[in-house]
């Protein structure tokens, strides 16, 4: 199993237990909604891990290869 697939299957997971855990809260009376929205907000995230863009959004010059 690849490295990328390993880090989707993990970033997925954690989506799942704070989905599972916001709504253990709601149904106890409990506030789950941040949860409930990390977890909505990671599960896209997984499938965008690894994914690099073919052309860059901004071009580099050679002032980027330099360190401060």
């Amino acid at each position: 199993m690849s490295q990328l697939t390993r880090q989707r299957l993990f970033i997925s997971l954690v989506a799942l237990l704070n989905l599972f855990l916001a709504a253990v809260l709601v149904l106890n009376h409990h506030d789950g909604l941040p949860l409930a929205v990390i977890g909505i907000v990671l599960l896209p995230l997984a499938w965008l891990t690894g994914r690099q863009p073919s052309v860059s959004a901004l071009p580099l010059t050679e002032t980027d290869n330099h360190a401060a």
